[in-house]
């Protein structure tokens, strides 16, 4: 290849002058000067990928109001690292001044990057709706409020051990998911051995008091109702992060409360 030829190429490939020129001179590699692209086509294919979940928002009809409008204009222009800073910064204010903040804070955003280097249409879809949601100020209260009930409320695990009381709701609610989800995705019924199994599992062999303390306060959140806004959040971040769809909130407390009550015998089910 000769010298015109191979500045040619490098041009059609996006190299700048300044790129071209210390190729030739040998003051930077052919590999290196590619990899900086690699990175930067990385991203700005991230990029038109999040616009064109966008405009296909834009496009499907469901969001003409106008305020709908300006705020998918302004996400249009936004990159991959605006719009996770957009979820940042919603977990910063959520969180803010609240006990083991930066545990809490890691719990709202899920953990992690917020998309794949490779995202589905889906993910960018739940991208989009995410980055939408936190910046509604009503469901920046109702997060806000969820997230000062478990910095500060009672956790329904034993208590026991060194965590503080929102690292013990965290883990509650890890393991919730991974014991009683997994035993309503087999079809565990809640009054039989199993369950019975797995609620001592969960709650540390739990005796009478305990397992009224569990009912009690089981009960007082199905009974409040939890907010269908902050399921789907989590719905979405799964999603994003590609993993499970945690189960509904209100159906694991009700699957726990009957198999708590099941495995307690008729005398505190006669206190319902």
């Amino acid at each position: 290849m000769t010298r015109l030829e191979l500045v040619a190429t490098l041009r059609e490939l996006g190299l700048s002058q300044a790129e071209v020129r210390s190729v030739l001179n040998r003051e930077n590699t052919m590999a290196e000067v590619a990899a900086i692209h690699v990175v930067a086509l990385d991203a700005h294919i991230t990029t038109l990928q999040l616009r064109h979940a966008v405009l296909s928002a834009i496009a499907a009809g469901d969001r003409e109001e106008p305020g709908h409008m300006d705020l998918l204009n302004r996400m249009a222009r936004l990159s991959a690292q605006e719009r996770e800073q957009i979820i940042d910064d919603f977990a910063a204010r959520i969180c803010d001044g609240l006990d083991a903040e930066p545990q809490l804070r890691d719990r709202l955003r899920g953990g992690g990057r917020q998309l794949p280097d490779a995202p589905t249409q889906e993910q960018l879809d739940a991208s989009l709706e995410l980055s939408e949601m936190v910046q509604d100020p009503e469901f920046q209260q109702v997060a806000r409020r969820a997230m000062e009930q478990s910095s500060s409320g009672q956790t329904m695990t034993s208590g026991a051990g060194h965590y503080s009381e929102p690292d013990r709701n965290r883990l509650f609610a890890q393991n919730l998911d991974r014991t009683v989800g997994a035993a309503m995705r087999e079809g565990i019924a809640p009054n039989s051995p199993r369950a019975a199994e797995i609620v001592d599992r969960l709650l540390g062999n739990p005796g009478p008091e305990r397992r009224t303390a569990v009912r009690d306060r089981l009960r007082a959140h199905l009974d409040t109702g939890i907010d269908e806004r902050l399921e789907h959040y989590r719905q979405l971040l799964a999603l994003i992060h590609g993993q499970q769809p945690p189960s509904p909130r209100a159906a694991l407390y009700a699957w726990l409360a009957d198999a708590n009550d099941a495995g307690a015998g008729p005398q505190l089910v006669e206190q319902r």
